[in-house]
């Protein structure tokens, strides 16, 4: 067949396409169709490509997902990453699903899961399925929050209680609070059977789930906010304390910052937790972004799960920072 150029030839390369890849027809069939041969049927098809009729793309709505997952893992120290879609209305729920799907899929039979506290680990418990995990273990990382807050769904105790009922397993809690009215009193509470048996299996744990929060604790809810008092966060400061896990607050190395705080929270340690094979962090937002990246070089964490908007940020960050 000679090129087609004219009017005529362009509305039956049209025709020719448009049977070809919108209504799958082969190209056989096209030249039943159309009255001619299979080969110029073919060689039709490859001058639509050629002339710009027919124009190729491959894309997806998660490629973008995709990539910042692989920059996120070429930037950063991590095992594992999950980027879940931004959304409008809620991002706890999108990253919360997303958590709960990465947990699930390296959680086996058998091991132990410690978890944190937060409204990010709440938002993964929520979406962690009914399954059959009846061998394992889940830990209670540090001690409750005043104030009627495991009402929220939010605090150590309620989280451990929900993700243990989903996966059929046994669960081991603190009744003690998170953070002790006198310094005097943590290292006797430490002591106390139940309190030191959970903070040791915690240590052996498998697997953990925690939050990841910033250094300014504000709004309704964060647990640290009524105890920053100007020595706490003149520590903070003088330590260039970037944000805070278990409530222990770290440098942007992932290094531990003491401060008034530290001799009164009740919680596995940092270096405790960096022992864990595999600690999963989830957060999200900007004033997340520099905490996790120094969580995650200091080897606090080994996977991070956040959304679109904040993978971003966080690339972003990390080559600035390189």
């Amino acid at each position: 067949m000679t090129t087609l150029s004219g009017r005529e030839d362009v509305r039956l390369l049209l025709q020719v396409a448009r049977m070809y890849y919108e209504d799958n027809y082969t190209q056989a069939q096209i030249a039943t169709t159309v009255g001619y041969s299979r080969p110029t049927i073919s060689r039709m098809l490859a001058q639509a490509k050629e002339i710009g009729i027919v124009k190729v793309t491959i894309s997806h709505p998660l490629e973008r997902i995709l990539g910042l997952e692989k920059q996120l893992l070429k930037l950063l120290p991590l095992s594992l990453v999950r980027v879940a879609e931004s959304t409008e209305n809620n991002a706890l729920d999108s990253i919360g699903q997303a958590a709960a799907g990465l947990l699930m899929e390296n959680l086996k039979n058998g091991q132990v899961l410690g978890v944190g506290n937060g409204r990010s680990v709440a938002a993964a418990s929520r979406y962690v399925p009914f399954a059959d995990r009846s061998a394992c273990t889940v830990v209670q990382l540090l001690g409750s929050m005043p104030g009627g807050l495991p009402s929220w769904g939010r605090d150590a105790p309620t989280i451990c209680h929900h993700i243990s009922q989903q996966l059929g397993a046994a669960s081991v809690r603190m009744p003690v609070p998170l953070v002790v009215d006198n310094p005097a009193l943590l290292a006797p509470l430490m002591r106390e059977e139940k309190v030191a048996a959970a903070l040791a299996l915690g240590a052996r744990a498998d697997v953990a789930l925690v939050g990841c929060a910033g250094i300014h604790a504000t709004g309704e809810g964060n647990i640290l906010a009524e105890y920053l008092t100007d020595s706490v966060i003149s520590a903070i400061a003088r330590g260039g304390a970037v944000g805070h896990i278990l409530d222990h607050h770290f440098d942007g190395e992932g290094r531990d910052v003491p401060t008034p705080l530290t001799e009164r929270t009740l919680a596995l340690s940092l270096d405790a937790l960096r022992k864990i094979p595999l600690v999963i962090g989830v957060a999200a937002g900007g004033d997340k972004v520099e905490a996790l990246v120094a969580a995650s070089r200091g080897g606090i964490l080994d996977a991070i799960v956040t959304d679109e908007d904040t993978a971003a940020l966080i690339v972003e960050h990390a080559r600035r920072r390189d």
